[in-house]
């Protein structure tokens, strides 16, 4: 996978994955990540998007996904907007004794070759995740606009909704560490069945009686 570069910074984020071939936008505003954004723009234009364990904890999961800085707009107070596009992700190897103030790790590729594929792998019936999506928006109280949704292609809205959906940390990371496409897809069923099985936002039969 000599394509990608072997040492990247990493951009620690709790609650955040990218994922192949979707869009990330970001807000960097603390110092040591916009020279973290200044140093990728310099040479590869890549930065490696993780997730901390624990909410503020140093320690990290050790896969994460590479993104390419699709555009980068340096604001009057010297924060960056950028827009990340999702590469492939990569397991850390191991985490670099730097003297950056952003982290760096070692990286391989070589898991997940597939993602580079995503948009030929098929999957199971979209109705699926059509009709389940629709019962989680009803239940989340989410507006759609499902003739707007349909024409998305299905890959790239799988990999949407995994990003975007009111999923745990821990449930975000599960499905960035699926082996493919079509076990991601299997697994963001799962989670969006079980949401729209979950009680736990309605109001208990004591609290109603009180």
């Amino acid at each position: 996978m000599s394509e990608f570069p072997e040492i990247i910074p990493i951009f620690p984020l709790y609650g955040t994955i990218l994922l192949p071939n979707t869009i990330l936008p970001l807000h960097i505003f603390e110092p040591r990540y916009r020279e973290m954004i200044e140093f990728a723009m310099e040479h590869d234009q890549v930065i490696g998007m993780v997730q901390p364990i624990e909410q503020e904890q140093e320690n990290i999961y050790e896969i994460g996904c590479l993104g390419k800085i699709e555009q980068c707009q340096q604001l009057p107070n010297e924060n960056y907007l950028i827009r990340l596009n999702g590469v492939i992700r990569f397991q850390i190897e191991k985490e670099l004794d730097v003297t950056t103030q952003y982290r760096q790790v070692v990286s391989n590729y070589s898991n997940f070759i597939e993602d580079l594929e995503e948009g030929n792998q098929d999957l199971d019936d979209p109705e699926l995740l059509y009709e389940g999506f629709r019962n989680y928006a009803e239940k989340k109280n989410i507006q759609i606009e499902w003739d707007k949704l349909r024409t998305i292609p299905i890959h790239y809205l799988v990999n949407i909704l995994c990003m975007n959906l009111d999923f745990t940390s821990m449930e975000k990371q599960a499905l960035l560490e699926t082996q493919n496409l079509p076990h991601r897809w299997d697994t963001l069923i799962t989670l969006i069945n079980m949401a729209i099985a979950d009680n736990s936002d309605q109001p208990s039969i004591s609290e109603c009686v009180n």
